[in-house]
C-alpha cells in the first residue's frame, strides 16, 4: 500500500478558542492541508462527545482522540480513501482496511489499533445519525465472553455471549503487574526519600492513579488526634482540588496510621523542604527544592526506577496491588461468611473511580495469584510490613 506524506494538521486550542462563549484551551483541531479549512465532521464529532456529553472531560483523552482521528483521516488521504464510502474496495470495509494497514505495515499492537476502532465506531455511529454517510462500516458478531465469577453473576441474563463489531481484533486478556508480599517488602526497606516512602504507601493502601498522587492536596492532611475515627477517615476527592481522571468527584478511606505520617511529614521534612521559600505549595508531596510535583511529571517512575529494585515497579502497580488484594481479601471474607454491609466489587469500584463495575471485575481473574501471606487483612498486612520494612532500615543503616 503506497504510503505519501501526509498533509494534514493537528493542532491543539489556546485559551481563546471558545464554543458558545466558554474557553477551551487544548482542544484537538484538525486542519486540511491548506492548514485553513477543519475537518468539520471531525469537529462536530468531538464536541459532542469530549463537551456536549461531558462523558469525556480528561484534557489527556481529547489529545488521544485528537491524534487517533488525525492518523485515520491522514491514512484515508495518503492513500485517496473517501472516509464517507464505507465500502471501499471489494468486500472490505474502510475500517478493515486501516485495520489491517495499522497492523502489516505500521506493526501496531491489537490493543492500540482496538483503542482506535473504537473511538472511529462512535464517530460512524455519530456520522450515520447525522447523515453523512450511509451506513456503518462494520457488521455485528456475537462472541463468546469468558466471566470470573462473582456476586453479580446471577444477574447475567447474556448467557455469556457479548454483541461486537467484526471490526475489531481479538485480544489476549492483558496479565495485570501487582507486587506481591516479598516485593512490597523489598521496596518499603528500600526507599530512603519520605516523600516517595509516603507516595508509595498513599499508593497501596487506595489505590490512587499516579496523578492524584502527585497532586494530592496538603488541605486534606487533618492531624489525626481531632478525629474521631476508629481506622480511616474518609476524604472525599475533588477535581477542582486535583487531578481526577474524567473530573470525578469520589471518595476514599485513609487508615489513621497513614494519616498521622501524614501530619508528621508536613510538620517535619515538608517544612524543611520549603524553609526558605517564599512561594506557598498547596500540594502535600513536594520535591528535594521544595516544589510540587505536576499531574504529569515522570519524576514518580524516576525515583522507583533509581532503586534499581531486581523486579519491575511502576506507580501503577501500586493501584493494581492495592485492588487486587483489597478485593481478594473481601471475597474471602464474603465466603466465609462475615459480615460484609456492601458488594466488594462495588466498593472498589467506587474508591478507584472506575465508570463501570466491569472495569473493576478484571480484578477477579488475578486474586487466585496472590501469595498465601497476603490473604489475611490487606491493610493490616501493609502495616506490618511497614513496620518490618523500618525495623530492618534501622538495623541496616543505624
Amino acid at each position: 500500500m503506497g504510503i505519501q506524506e501526509k498533509a494534514m494538521h493537528l493542532v491543539f486550542s489556546t485559551k481563546d478558542f471558545k464554543i458558545n462563549g466558554q474557553a477551551y484551551e487544548g482542544f484537538p483541531l484538525l486542519f486540511r492541508g491548506d492548514g485553513v479549512t477543519l475537518e468539520y465532521e471531525v469537529l462536530q464529532f468531538l464536541k459532542n462527545r469530549c463537551l456536549k456529553s461531558g462523558s469525556v472531560a480528561s484534557k489527556k483523552s481529547w489529545e488521544r482522540y485528537g491524534r487517533d482521528m488525525y492518523d485515520f483521516f491522514s491514512f484515508c488521504e495518503a492513500n485517496d480513501l473517501d472516509w464517507r464510502n464505507v465500502q471501499s474496495r471489494k468486500d472490505s470495509t474502510i475500517l478493515a482496511i486501516y485495520r489491517d494497514a495499522s497492523i502489516e505495515h505500521f506493526n501496531l499492537s491489537a490493543s492500540t489499533v482496538n483503542q482506535r476502532l473504537r473511538l472511529l465506531i462512535k464517530f460512524y455511529q455519530y456520522a450515520v445519525s447525522r447523515g453523512w454517510c450511509g451506513a456503518l462500516p462494520y457488521e455485528i458478531e456475537n462472541v463468546i465472553v469468558r466471566k470470573p465469577k462473582a456476586f453479580l453473576a446471577h444477574t447475567d441474563t447474556t448467557g455469556g455471549m457479548k454483541a461486537r463489531p467484526d471490526v475489531m481484533l481479538k485480544q489476549p486478556r492483558t496479565k495485570i503487574k501487582l507486587l506481591n508480599g516479598d516485593q512490597i517488602r523489598q521496596l518499603l526497606i528500600s526507599i530512603k526519600n519520605p516523600t516517595l516512602r509516603l507516595m508509595v504507601r498513599l499508593g497501596l493502601m487506595t489505590g490512587l492513579r499516579k496523578e492524584e498522587i502527585l497532586t494530592f492536596p496538603l488541605k486534606y492532611v487533618v492531624n489525626p488526634a481531632e478525629i474521631k475515627a476508629r481506622s480511616h477517615i474518609a476524604v472525599s476527592l475533588k477535581p477542582q482540588d486535583m487531578e481526577i481522571k474524567g473530573s470525578v468527584e469520589r471518595s476514599i478511606n485513609i487508615p489513621l496510621t497513614l494519616m498521622a505520617e501524614f501530619w508528621d511529614y508536613c510538620l517535619h521534612e515538608r517544612n524543611q523542604r520549603l524553609a526558605g521559600k517564599h512561594e506557598s505549595v498547596d500540594k502535600l508531596f513536594v520535591t528535594a527544592r521544595g516544589r510540587s510535583f505536576s499531574s504529569n511529571s515522570r519524576a514518580f517512575n524516576t525515583l522507583l526506577n533509581d532503586l534499581k529494585l531486581p523486579f519491575e515497579v511502576h506507580p501503577h502497580m501500586l493501584r493494581h496491588t492495592y485492588a487486587t488484594h483489597t478485593l481478594r481479601d473481601l471475597e474471602a471474607r464474603r465466603v466465609r461468611g462475615d459480615k460484609i454491609l456492601f458488594n466488594p466489587l462495588l466498593y472498589l469500584r467506587d474508591r478507584l473511580g472506575h465508570a463501570s463495575v466491569t472495569t473493576t471485575e478484571k480484578y477477579l481473574h488475578f486474586i487466585h495469584e496472590i501469595e498465601c501471606d497476603l490473604r489475611t487483612e490487606y491493610e493490616m498486612e501493609i502495616e506490618n510490613l511497614c513496620t518490618e520494612a523500618v525495623y530492618e532500615e534501622e538495623n541496616l543503616y543505624g
